[in-house]
């Protein structure tokens, strides 16, 4: 099969050998695949990446400095099973999963040399992960799944609710996620703070009620935060010091989530969170319940997620895809579709 590889942040196309599926997996063809931020940070800080995930484990884990096929946003179609697999779903039939092969020892799918992504033709699946995208369901949008699941995980562990005033602070893709969640829990009003004038406007396409430059305007000093009965500030950033401007700027009692994956050695002064009594939330992945609901929200249109899409390319664009993606004001949401 053709796949775009990632090795210490270079991108190429090869023809690799593929995937074979053992028992209980089914081998399917990629449909779409989005390029996720993690993705991103895989690709250009590959060796704190793979330190990282080596002393602190998790689910999403860079172990090796070989040669991988990312990819773990994705929808794909069913075309054969490995041996000895109880078939639910039926060849052609298109399908969403967890990015996790459950075999002896779990895999991360996108992130393992044996564990092709979805930036290549094919990949093996655990047919016991597999969801069936409803009838009618675009496989773009369906593979926005993963990372849209990632956004309905840190609304719940916040437990917004309406009348809540919400400040996101970045508008990339896991800002977007978590903006379209909260509307769609009904919380009106949601603040967006993000520096890229296109972002800003792809965060207003979402119905965001407030959009700022940060570089003009604090969101922490609008009435509405400053006035509100419960803040709540997801920071989507995941750049060294937001945590401590966010600090600064909260309010007292404000909750934190904190969404975004900084890779780095990061300093935030805990005497600020202390004073304020602010209360921190670390949050990952999501659970598989979050999984499916966050598939029939997209299916059923509550999710909007459409706006989020901005570019499609095929494999050999995956690299100047990545490229692009450095700059905040070039590309939204990009699909890969092989």
């Amino acid at each position: 099969m053709r796949a775009a590889l990632m090795e210490r942040g270079s991108i190429r196309v090869e023809t690799v050998d593929d995937p074979v599926p053992q028992a209980g997996e089914v081998l399917v063809r990629t449909r779409a695949c989005g390029i996720c931020g993690s993705d991103l940070h895989a690709a250009r800080h590959t060796d704190e990446f793979v330190r990282t995930s080596l002393e602190a484990g998790g689910a999403f884990k860079l172990t090796t400095f070989d040669p991988v096929v990312l990819g773990h946003e994705f929808c794909a179609e069913v075309i054969d099973f490995g041996p000895n697999t109880e078939a639910t779903h039926g060849i052609g039939d298109l399908v969403c999963s967890v990015p996790m092969l459950r075999r002896a020892e779990a895999l991360p799918v996108g992130y393992s040399p044996e564990a092709p992504g979805g930036f290549g033709e094919y990949m093996v699946l655990s047919e016991s992960l597999l969801r069936a995208v409803p009838s009618g369901t675009p496989a773009r949008l369906a593979a926005l799944t993963e990372p849209m699941a990632v956004g309905l995980h840190a609304v719940n562990r916040a437990g917004v609710e309406p009348g809540d005033v919400c400040v996101v602070v970045g508008a990339g893709p896991v800002g977007l996620a978590v903006l379209a969640n909260l509307r769609a829990a009904g919380i009106e009003g949601v603040i967006v703070s993000e520096f890229s004038a296109m972002r800003r406007q792809l965060a207003n396409r979402l119905k965001a009620g407030t959009t700022v430059d940060p570089q003009e305007q604090s969101p922490f000093e609008l009435a509405d935060f400053r006035n509100a009965r419960r803040t709540v500030v997801f920071d989507c950033v995941g750049v060294p010091g937001m945590l401590d401007q966010i600090f600064l700027g909260a309010r007292r009692h404000t909750t934190v989530v904190v969404v975004g994956v900084c890779l780095e050695v990061d300093h935030a002064r805990p005497l600020i969170a202390v004073n304020k009594e602010l209360t921190v939330q670390y949050v990952l992945g999501y659970s598989l319940d979050e999984f499916d609901q966050t598939l029939e929200l997209i299916a059923d249109g509550t999710l909007d997620v459409e706006p989020i899409v901005t570019h499609e390319v095929g494999l050999d664009g995956v690299a100047d895809a990545f490229d692009a993606l450095a700059a905040p004001d070039a590309y939204g949401k990009v699909v890969v579709c092989p």
